[in-house]
């Protein structure tokens, strides 16, 4: 056991991409499936039905043309490719018939274009309707109409058993099933990869390259989660079973601002702490005392309600802080202008501050 822990390095965050599902209207939740499910009824009709609602993404850097043409295919007279080699490909599910279509935050975080392209083979040019590196979600807009929404489900009340899909774009292959069932439900923070992110929904479908960001549905067709991170060997990049999608009842309010308001209000504290190491896996928050401030940001909210470099940082508001993994249930919690106490440890003595918070878009 002790080797195997050893060579899990850590969580991969989607690969080269990702994607994820949600609906402009959100439907009233249903039932969770069980894996009797696909017994009654054969998954081939359920990915029919469902596969037009996820779509492949192909990204740009800013400086690649809109519509290069190879030169040597022109001579010959042959059809030439109209883009060049993407930087990335990915997955995405469409949130309305209207074009609406969400994704994960680092799919498209240094994206200078965004191209998507539909299960009936139509493609446009996919504009960034807003982004929350946070909750790692982002919401594009696409000029189609009439197209298939995903549908949501009940992922609250999913349990481990329960059958699921995968579908996505792994390494290039578009619209590729996978079928497993939800391991488990992880109650976060989870470290992946440099972020922190929340709660998760674990499946062993089989999630590669390229499925960042697509569905993980129930075996009634319905959404279940965004498929976002996996788990890999040192070295390795491949499935192994360990994969995880944000769960519906976690991303549908983060989507529902970014389609109304293009981005999320987070509350800014206005310091600096120690962040672990990237490529380090950790599970789950289960120890520390606290958070040490290294550094108060001049004119910040830390620096008006008195907080100082040396300053241990143990509570903000209603929530503990072990570590800065912890920051994530707070700033999830919290919105800019609110006021909280922040319980302190300061040269061995305990001091409760009151912070205004800023905002960390402003």
């Amino acid at each position: 056991m002790g080797g195997m822990r050893n060579s899990i390095a850590g969580f991969v965050i989607g690969f080269l991409c990702c994607a994820a599902v949600v609906r402009l209207s959100l439907p009233a939740r249903v039932a969770a499936v069980t894996p009797a499910a696909f017994r009654q009824t054969n998954p081939a009709d359920v990915i029919q039905r469902i596969g037009p609602s996820v779509v492949s993404l192909e990204t740009y850097p800013a400086s690649a043309p809109a519509r290069a043409v190879d030169a040597l295919p022109k001579l010959l007279g042959l059809p030439g490719r109209d883009d060049p080699d993407p930087d990335a490909v990915a997955s995405g599910v469409v949130l309305s018939r209207d074009g609406y279509i969400v994704t994960n935050d680092h799919v498209v975080e240094n994206a200078g274009r965004v191209r998507a392209r539909l299960a009936d083979g139509r493609e446009f040019d996919a504009r960034i309707v807003g982004k929350d590196d946070v909750s790692d979600l982002a919401v594009l807009k696409i000029a189609g109409q009439h197209l298939t929404a995903a549908e949501l489900g009940d992922s609250q009340h999913v349990r481990p058993g329960d059958s699921v899909l995968a579908i996505g774009n792994p390494l290039g292959f578009e619209n590729s099933v996978s079928l497993g069932v939800v391991s488990a439900n992880r109650s976060g923070p989870f470290r992946v990869d440099g972020r922190t992110l929340g709660d998760m929904i674990q499946t062993d479908a089989a999630i590669n390259q390229g499925n960042s960001g697509g569905g993980l549905f129930g075996a009634d067709g319905r959404l279940l989660g965004i498929n976002t991170a996996i788990m890999v060997p040192h070295g390795g990049s491949g499935s192994i079973g360990f994969g995880f999608a944000i769960p519906v009842h976690r991303f549908s309010p983060v989507v529902r601002q970014l389609m109304t308001h293009g981005r999320v209000p987070r509350p800014w504290i206005g310091i600096r702490y120690p962040t672990p190491a990237r490529g380090v896996l950790v599970r789950q928050v289960r120890h520390g005392i606290g958070v040490p401030i290294d550094q108060v940001i001049p004119g910040g909210p830390a620096e008006r309600a008195g907080l100082r470099p040396g300053d241990l940082l143990r509570q903000l508001g209603s929530c503990r802080l072990r570590s800065s993994d912890d920051l994530y249930s707070f700033v999830n919690e919290y919105r800019p202008s609110q006021r909280v106490q922040a319980h302190i440890l300061r040269n061995g003595q305990e001091k409760v501050l009151t912070l205004v918070l800023g905002d960390s878009n402003r």
